[in-house]
């Protein structure tokens, strides 16, 4: 049986829609990166000004501040580690293992794996947390994040070397001589750019449902890498583990100019918001069902009052 062959339809779909091996890549200005930093520098420069420290943006900041500013003040603070948001960590560095040990490990071994590895570093919140959780609380992280890395290698065609795997990939951007930095981590990167040319897919890794500000957050890692390296990724993707399915969007140089615009409005919002240049405004939106501050805000109410009528 040929390599293709001993895929399963999903793995295929993979192969054949999504990394679209074979088929030509586009070519970017070699200015592209430069002229999308000045621009950005440009119009956060007289603002970043006013900035006591540097102001660190991930895509969860802007994804907030957009949604509504009020719930973005509320969730700026760290809450700490649990099993929903550990269960990521632990699924891409089980994923990350599988690519160097192969396809041959048992996703709960993998898992295992990974957990140890988090234990054992010392110093980190995650490992802590680890280490203080009850059993039943381990167990039920590892068996949803066994489920999860299962589902991608039934999912997932066996990731080559040639492909140059990455998991978890940091990556940022200084802006401002430091007083901004845009920074991220995604969850997988396949291939590299080679001159002008862009060969890279990033993929987010996601169970639940389709949201819109998916896209949004891809885009943003896009004009990061952009911006990084002069290239960015030829594709982005979200990938859903719990349908098998994906939604991609080819990069060009109008996704970075939308990408630019919501940074660089977001941007502005946070700056504003965190030096009391003035009030968060309030958005009834889906974030409200779990907002620190909704038993307090009216925005809240609205939405429970639409969300019971049907009108979500």
């Amino acid at each position: 049986m040929d390599a293709d062959g001993a895929l399963t339809p999903a793995q295929r779909r993979v192969t054949v829609d999504l990394l679209a091996l074979g088929q030509a890549r586009p070519q970017f200005d070699r200015s592209l990166g430069d002229d999308l930093r000045a621009q950005l520098e440009s119009s956060l420069g007289p603002l970043a000004e006013s900035l006591p420290e540097p102001l660190h943006v991930p895509k969860n900041a802007l994804a907030q501040v957009h949604a509504c500013e009020a719930n973005y003040l509320a969730e700026r603070d760290w809450s700490g580690w649990n099993a929903s948001n550990a269960e990521g960590v632990v699924t891409h560095r089980a994923v990350q293992l599988s690519i160097s040990l192969g396809d041959s490990a048992p996703p709960l071994l993998l898992v295992d794996h990974a957990v140890e590895e988090l234990m054992a570093d010392e110093g980190s919140e995650l490992g802590s947390f680890l280490h203080a959780a009850p059993a039943a609380t381990r167990a039920e992280l590892r068996g949803r994040a066994g489920n999860a890395v299962a589902t991608f290698l039934e999912c997932w065609p066996p990731l080559k070397a040639s492909w140059y795997p990455r998991t978890e990939l940091p990556v940022r951007v200084d802006l401002c001589d430091g007083r901004i930095v845009l920074r991220g981590k995604i969850d997988l990167v396949l291939g590299r750019a080679t001159g002008a040319e862009a060969r890279c897919l990033f993929v987010d890794l996601k169970t639940g449902g389709h949201y819109p500000s998916h896209l949004d957050d891809l885009r943003f890692y896009a004009l990061i890498q952009a911006m990084r390296i002069g290239v960015p990724p030829f594709r982005v993707a979200s990938y859903y583990l719990d349908s098998a399915g994906f939604a991609a969007e080819d990069v060009t140089e109008h996704t970075l100019a939308a990408a630019l615009h919501r940074t660089e409005a977001g941007v502005a919002k946070i700056i504003e918001l965190r030096t009391n240049q003035r009030e968060a405004a309030v958005t009834p939106c889906p974030r409200c069902r779990y907002c620190r501050i909704r038993s307090t805000c009216d925005g809240a109410r609205q939405w429970a009052a639409r969300d019971q009528d049907g009108d979500d």
